[in-house]
């Protein structure tokens, strides 16, 4: 996954990488030239040297300004490249896995896991290319030009100090792995208490659960607050070491014990904080990088998550649609056997009546046909094709598909109805009133810019089911499948709705799901599972 964000962002990659490298060697730059004015101080003007340190000083801001763009495109750009991602991998995975996840922890898994990942690619390694390794390497190099005799010493210092900050660290990260936990729980706990209202209220839930998410707050809240203290302590510690150094390489100049020029003394003690504050650093960014690579990586295992294959299959044009057929179909899950040994067909300019008791398969019979659900034996066919060798894409394209589970989503009353399509308001106007709609949408204010809330929650359960089957006016399908879509409505206006739905069966292969016997006068052939 890292290789393929580089290749997807390289060029902003490139450009933020590189002027973090320029700006890093005008930083030592400067200071090496301000060195050498110092030892000139009262000896000789260097017009050279004065134009080589204020062209380095100068640079600086105005790089740190044009690296701007690039960082500020990638800090938005992969956050939203990984969202985009967990789209296209809901536009194909396998349902059996989808049903394997729960909605609210997939969604916080999904945003966890963006932030993760920019934070490992931008703040991670993107500082370590351009700021921390550059940075270290520069200033050694420059001191190596002043005294070499300094190296050993000042990489004995890196040792400590990177060993000090090492022990130090390791406390902070256990402790921000049990926040990491507690904060999850706590998010489980709001998810549930945000969507659950009318459940909780009832049966009296939201006490307890106000109780254990304050406790959890307090406690989180008690940890955070050590954890900022650590922190704060270790970077006071980290600058007392720093300091200390500093006084050791003074003493040592002073003493004679090693030899440096004004200019030179006064360019140590300043690349000193700039060769130790990259250890620092980094302690800091790999504690983060270990927690936010768990955030990462479970949002990698949803991307490694099974495909449907027949979304990708490249097989055969999907020829008109005749018959749909099931021979020897068997379905289970974990061994448990859920359908055996369904043989049906079902025809073309035929309405057929699904009913069975809870339980005997009615939905996943439909899935079968859907080609959601694989069967664990024998073969769903089109026509006398197995329906494997077709592009699930190009199937859909034939089908009309609603649900017991009414499918409105969040934004406007008209995309609702037309989803991806062109169609003018007068149309949608009139297709709303020959579904029972007509009432609803003349007391809408905004009318058809209505805005429907996320799962249709402004909207009665009657009329998110009208809401689904106006889109029938405007679908092309040569299969309508309709399971227990009446479900929420009253008897009247169920009658009128599927009066509508009838004139919309001609030449097309019907199948209802009801657990109604009045709706099968609406049908040519009932299926009854029971039996």
């Amino acid at each position: 996954m890292t290789k393929k964000i580089w290749s997807h962002f390289q060029k902003s990659f490139t450009w933020y990488i590189l002027i973090g490298v320029i700006v890093s060697l005008c930083s030592a730059l400067a200071i090496y030239f301000f060195q050498q004015l110092l030892d000139h101080y009262q000896k000789s003007f260097q017009l050279g040297l004065l134009v080589a340190y204020g062209t380095t000083i100068i640079l600086i801001p105005l790089l740190s300004y044009c690296e701007q763009k690039p960082k500020a495109y990638l800090t938005n750009g992969i956050y939203f490249y990984l969202k985009k991602l967990s789209l296209i991998k809901m536009s194909k995975i396998s349902y059996e896995e989808y049903l394997k996840l729960g909605a609210g922890a997939l969604l916080q898994k999904v945003e966890v896991g963006a932030a993760a990942g920019r934070n490992i690619h931008l703040n991670f390694y993107g500082r370590l290319f351009r700021e921390l390794i550059p940075e270290t390497l520069f200033n050694l190099f420059f001191i190596a030009l002043i005294d070499k005799k300094l190296l050993p010493a000042i990489l004995i210092g890196y040792v400590i100090v990177f060993i000090l900050t090492k022990i130090l660290l390791k406390t902070l990260q256990k402790m921000k792995e049990k926040t990491l936990i507690s904060e999850e729980a706590m998010n489980a706990t709001l998810i549930r208490g945000m969507t659950e209202l009318a459940t909780f209220r009832i049966n009296r839930k939201y006490k307890k659960e106000i109780e254990n998410y304050a406790l959890m707050a307090e406690e989180n809240s008690q940890n955070i607050t050590k954890m900022t203290m650590i922190h704060e302590f270790f970077f006071g510690f980290f600058a007392l070491l720093v300091a200390l150094i500093k006084v050791s390489i003074v003493a040592l100049s002073f003493t004679n014990v090693v030899t440096l020029s004004l200019g030179g003394l006064v360019a140590i003690v300043m690349y000193i904080d700039r060769i130790y504050t990259p250890i620092a650093i980094f302690n800091v960014l790999f504690v983060q990088y270990n927690l936010d690579k768990v955030a990462y990586q479970r949002l990698e295992d949803f991307y490694k998550k099974e495909d449907d294959p027949d979304l990708a299959v490249s097989g055969k044009a999907l020829p008109e649609i005749q018959t749909i057929s099931l021979k020897d179909v068997c379905f289970s899950v974990d061994s448990q056997t859920i359908m055996s040994q369904q043989n049906r067909q079902f025809s073309m300019n035929k309405t057929y009546g699904l009913i069975g008791k809870s339980g005997t398969g009615k939905s996943t019979l439909i899935k079968l046909i859907l080609g959601l659900l694989k069967p664990t034996e024998g073969t769903v066919y089109v026509n006398q094709f197995p329906l494997t060798q077709f592009n699930l894409e190009d199937y859909y394209e034939k089908v009309f598909y609603l649900s017991q589970d009414v499918p409105i989503f969040q934004g406007t009353l008209k995309e609702n109805i037309v989803l991806n399509q062109e169609i003018s308001d007068e149309q949608v106007i009139e297709a709303m009133y020959r579904f029972q709609l007509g009432e609803l949408y003349e007391r809408l204010p905004e009318g058809l810019n209505t805005i429907v809330s996320e799962k249709g929650m402004n909207f009665s359960g009657g009329e998110k089911q009208r809401i689904a089957f106006t889109r029938l006016a405007f679908t092309q399908a040569e299969i309508l499948i309709l399971d227990e879509a009446t479900s929420a409505l009253d008897e009247k206006t169920e009658e009128k709705v599927l009066q509508e739905v009838q004139k919309f069966t001609h030449n097309k292969l019907t199948i209802l799901v009801t657990h109604r016997p009045k709706n099968l006068r609406f049908v040519d052939e009932i299926i009854d599972l029971n039996e």
